[in-house]
């Protein structure tokens, strides 16, 4: 079997062996060079997706593609991982933890998004699935001597493992329907199954692996441990299960909805796209009532889960490419806030959104940076949330659900409350007496430079990156 079409999964994961098997041999002194040698790893594995051949076919006995959508996705979770390796550093070293050992299980979580972005096989993504789980479980409760992160760690997990049990007997079903774990293949045989006396079989199967990832996501009504477990978590951690793992889980939905599911489009596409605008709804009205920064974000980020929906509720070419590209345009904008939040609680720990009062005088570079990721949610022009979000509604009006439309325009005027609560408090509010200048160390200042660029080239520049999405998509829909 041709196990060079994997050597970038391979290389992440070889590379969280490697760090966890050095961790209790180097000094806490040293420990920052296992970024190095991680980002070392991520790059590699990087040049390694792009050397592949890109033909669409099937590897590793069908379990494995090698598409445009495959390739993209691989680079994508791996440019988030680096990006949160930057972030982190400071933030874990500065609490005394080890840092070998967060960084090896960030890798493994990488490697199972990587595989859920190359499987062609409902057995091999669950594989994938799970591996990034059980990791993020383990990162959500990485400060063990927070309350908090215990917290988040264990209704992650408890809420996770019904999620997994729940697809998994879903995908059974499809399975017994079909015969076929290939995730092609269940295209012909779920409409057949559904014609000849096996409708109520297969509705339950459709309904159970839609609930079960709107759960991974923290689709609206399956959001209600989301807040919770991204407030508690690791200020670093929580931006990468709101960048990886949301759109790892919205990769399964691609593969299997879109792709296995398809021929039923007109049954669950309603359904969708009805889960849609509750989710972006719930997730903007109840940031509302936030005064925490990470709580809000999380209220925030099930309402982009909501948006990006838009996109797979009109399962055309066009809602899947508009799907892609919010899903990189909110990994830049996510990870921007992200890496500022990160930046500030090295100083200070307090995540209330009045700890940002007088941030424009005290570091007007991270407040404005910070500015331009909330005007990037909210879809104010030149950024890459306002490019997301009119792909989205050109796809709307195009496949014939202008409603949808209409519901993303209202939720974004609803999301302007909130995120101008954060702004207003940065550069309106006075700066408390011992508030000073906020000290960033160079990796700090090199992700949050980053994702700034990421947000305002899709912005002004989008026209490569909607190429590369209509490409990466081509291959979705059947």
């Amino acid at each position: 079997m041709n196990f060079g079409a994997v050597w970038p999964e391979i290389v992440v994961s070889g590379v969280g062996t490697l760090l966890v098997a050095l961790d209790p041999f180097v000094s806490a002194a040293r420990q920052r060079w296992f970024g190095y040698v991680c980002l070392a790893g991520l790059l590699l594995a990087g040049l390694l997706t792009l050397g592949e051949p890109v033909g669409g076919g099937s590897v590793l006995g069908g379990m494995v593609t090698l598409d445009g959508f495959s390739m993209l996705f691989r680079l994508i979770f791996l440019a988030a991982a680096a990006l949160v390796v930057l972030l982190s550093l400071d933030f874990i070293l500065q609490r005394g933890k080890d840092l070998g050992e967060f960084l090896s299980l960030l890798c493994f979580a990488t490697t199972g998004a990587m595989v859920m972005a190359i499987s062609r096989d409902v057995v091999s993504l669950y594989v994938g699935l799970e591996l990034l789980s059980i990791s993020s479980y383990v990162l959500a409760a990485f400060l063990r001597d927070e309350s908090g992160s215990h917290e988040a760690g264990l209704k992650y997990l408890l809420n996770g493992a019904l999620a997994s049990a729940i697809l998994l007997f879903g995908l059974s079903l499809t399975y017994g329907l079909t015969g076929q774990t290939s995730i092609p293949a269940l295209t012909h045989g779920l409409a057949s199954a559904l014609h000849t006396g096996y409708a109520p079989v297969v509705w339950l199967a459709v309904g159970m692996v839609l609930a079960a990832l709107a759960f991974k996501i923290a689709a609206a009504p399956f959001h209600l441990w989301a807040p919770d477990a991204y407030e508690g978590a690791p200020t670093p951690v929580t931006g990468y299960l709101m960048v990886v793992a949301e759109t790892a889980g919205f990769v399964a939905l691609l593969r299997i909805v879109d792709t296995g599911m398809g021929p039923l489009a007109a049954h669950w596409g309603p359904w969708l796209a009805g889960l849609a605008i509750f989710t972006m709804t719930v997730g903007n009205v109840t940031a509302l009532w936030q005064r925490n920064i990470k709580r809000m974000l999380a209220y925030s980020s099930i309402a982009q889960v909501g948006y990006v929906l838009v996109g797979l509720a009109v399962a055309t070419p066009g809602g899947v490419s508009a799907a892609i590209f919010y899903l990189v345009a909110y990994l830049f904008t996510t990870l921007g806030a992200f890496a500022v939040i990160a930046a500030l609680s090295v100083r200070d720990p307090g995540d209330a959104i009045t700890d940002y009062a007088g941030l424009g005088r005290r570091s007007p570079a991270l407040a404005v940076v910070l500015t331009v990721c909330l005007a990037s949610y909210v879809g104010i022009p030149a950024t890459a949330g306002f490019m997301g979000k009119l792909a989205l509604i050109g796809a709307a009006v195009h496949g014939g659900m202008a409603w949808l439309a209409v519901g993303i325009a209202v939720n974004s005027a609803i999301s302007i409350g909130y995120y101008w609560t954060v702004a207003r408090t940065m550069w309106v509010d006075p700066a408390p007496a011992d508030g000073g200048a906020v000290a960033v160390s160079p990796a700090g200042a090199t992700s949050v430079a980053l994702t700034l660029v990421g947000v305002v080239f899709l912005g002004i520049l989008p026209q490569a990156f909607f190429w590369l999405s209509h490409w990466a998509g081509a291959g979705i829909l059947r």
